[in-house]
């Protein structure tokens, strides 16, 4: 874990275990997919019914069992659409969707927090109170470790001072995983992270004064201590 090789701090416990709080934020967004699958079974129900009420005098039965699969499978379709771009509203789990939540369940279950002072780059701003960043993980040189693309919080955007601060991040830096901002340690903001392909580069040069407070950050921080 290079974390631990650039001596940054990480959780002696899984991600789930250190912040109990970040499952809350998860089952949040599912069960917002499982209203959207709820919704879709009815409709879909519904669906059915009606057509074979409408249609049972006119057409074969295999036609109609056709009409009835079609339906059905448009209504799949639907749901599936759905539920890969509802994101979950509120203050906690911001810019979640149901499948995200559920990949991060497994990762928050399983990898513990590393504390990372990073770069921020602005990639799209949105009107909803969540705005889509690359997050630049930077080692004790400044250079690039790994690039995340994410949702973070107007507010946490806002709060990163030239686009510097500290975030942690739970996963594997090739496959992506969850970032949370850590204004409230007991209880931080989740946001799911893919990983962005990356030529070896080496960050802008900064505040030195600031980067050095940032690595300071991130190597002394303590999990449990708060």
């Amino acid at each position: 874990m290079l974390a631990r090789r650039f001596g940054y701090a990480v959780s002696p416990e899984p991600a789930a275990t250190a912040t109990p709080s970040v499952l809350g934020q998860l089952d949040k967004a599912a069960r917002l997919d499982r209203v959207l699958f709820i919704g879709v079974s009815v409709c879909g129900a519904a669906m059915a019914v009606g057509m074979i009420i409408a249609l049972r005098d006119e057409l074969s039965f295999a036609g109609l069992v056709g009409g009835v699969l079609a339906g059905e499978a448009a209504l799949l379709v639907i749901w599936l659409a759905a539920r890969s771009q509802e994101r979950v509203r509120g203050p906690g789990g911001e810019g979640l969707t149901g499948p995200e939540a559920h990949r991060l369940r497994r990762v928050l279950a399983e990898q513990p927090w590393q504390v990372w002072p990073c770069r921020v780059e602005l990639v799209r701003d949105y009107v909803n109170p969540s705005t889509l960043v690359h997050v630049f993980l930077l080692d004790p040189d400044q250079n690039v470790a790994g690039v995340m693309k994410t949702r973070l919080q107007r507010a946490t955007w806002n709060a990163m001072t030239d686009g510097y601060g500290v975030l942690w991040f739970a996963g594997d830096l090739r496959f992506g995983g969850a970032l949370a901002h850590p204004a409230d340690p007991t209880d931080p903001t989740v946001s799911y992270a893919s990983a962005v392909p990356r030529q070896p580069a080496t960050a802008s040069s900064g505040d030195s004064v600031v980067m050095e407070e940032l690595q300071r950050q991130a190597i002394g921080w303590t999990f449990g201590q708060l």
